[in-house]
């Protein structure tokens, strides 16, 4: 749960919908996360910071996305 209108709300929205548009990438995302869930079973903070690097070359070319189509985050339905 995200407070609506914070950072960590449109990040994660903005994440969510690149994503959603860029279907190759997805398919990068999932692969990476199997891969790692069966490499760090066990470790769950090492799993997170293994994403981390993915997560953030993403998030970049998300933004860039944003500015090109005019993204924004949609109203929240809370």
């Amino acid at each position: 749960m995200r407070r609506v209108g914070t950072f960590s709300e449109q990040f994660a929205l903005l994440f969510r919908d690149y994503l959603r548009t860029h279907p190759e990438i997805a398919s990068e995302y999932a692969e990476l996360k199997r891969d790692l869930a069966a490499l760090l079973a066990t470790d769950r903070h090492a799993y997170t910071d293994a994403k981390e690097p993915f997560v953030w070359h993403v998030i970049r070319q998300a933004d860039a996305w944003a500015q090109r189509t005019g993204w924004e985050p949609p109203r929240s339905d809370a």
